[in-house]
């Protein structure tokens, strides 16, 4: 049977329909809903991966702030000793005195050490603690007769050696008082009471440098033998007390075991003639 060209067209339409009906329902339909599906795990996969890298970055921020916060903690730290060891401290103050030719140190004395815990924001006692401490020192000076080429040393001397101590750490070590007193025997004393502040924490966030001032002590050992002084006559009658420290004398300071071979000076009680 002979199609009409209008069936014909027809017929060619409807196959044509066919076909994409399949291609729509076999081919192209399942693989958008394969696509919709890996699209949707996608978008999951990216969120899950956009929340890990904030977590990521809030991390290095948060190691950024905790190593800010450690420097500023530690810089708090440093600011005063770690430890008060008495017997260090006074003879970092002596070796500035004798630094500046005051080497007669008469009298040497330490208050007792305060504590005080501190308190946290909650009301509660920290571990941690403030100490401090009171240096006590008495310097003779020999700005009066100086026989024997011993240097006239005295106030302008004693003024640069406190402003030595308290150039050495201002938040550690503070002046608490000077002052001058005349022996009426040819030379003045010196006076100074140095207050020194440490931390004591059990929890340090760095050790502490053992090398730096006031913490360890490196004095020389000390000279024995030689003479000192100027000769006992030289002090007018009128001021000669019965009992006192001068730092003139002709004295010999020896070991008992060697032959003095050091020029050594210092402060010696002269008994009445």
């Amino acid at each position: 049977m002979k199609l009409s060209k209008r069936e014909t067209f027809m017929i060619i339409a409807l196959l044509f329909f066919v076909v994409i009906a399949g291609f729509w329902f076999i081919i192209l339909s399942p693989a958008q809903d394969t696509l919709s599906a890996v699209q949707s795990e996608y978008d999951t996969l990216k969120a899950t991966d956009d929340a890990n890298q904030a977590i990521i970055n809030s991390v290095v921020s948060l190691n950024e702030n905790r190593d800010a916060l450690k420097s500023s903690i530690v810089q708090i730290e440093n600011k005063l000793l770690p430890e008060l060891d008495t017997e260090v401290i006074t003879e970092h103050l002596a070796k500035i005195f004798e630094n500046n030719g005051m080497k007669f140190i008469t009298e040497t004395s330490c208050d007792p050490i305060v504590t005080e815990q501190l308190l946290l924001s909650d009301n509660t006692y920290s571990n941690d603690s403030v100490q401090w401490v009171r240096v006590n020192m008495k310097i003779s000076g020999t700005d009066g007769v100086t026989e024997g080429g011993i240097p006239a040393v005295g106030y302008n001397e004693f003024i640069k050696s406190i402003k030595e101590i308290e150039a050495v750490s201002p938040d550690t070590i503070h002046l608490y008082s000077v002052s001058i007193e005349d022996s009426t025997q040819g030379f003045q004393y010196f006076n100074v009471s140095v207050d020194v502040f440490a931390f004591i924490l059990p929890d340090r966030i760095e050790a502490y440098d053992p090398t730096a001032p006031y913490i360890t002590w490196d004095r020389d050992a000390a000279a024995t033998g030689g003479t000192l002084g100027i000769p006992y006559a030289n002090v007018p009658v009128s001021q000669i007390q019965p009992s006192f420290y001068k730092p003139f004398a002709t004295t010999q300071i020896t070991d008992g075991t060697t032959v003095p071979t050091v020029a050594q000076a210092g402060p010696t009680q002269v008994p009445t003639p």
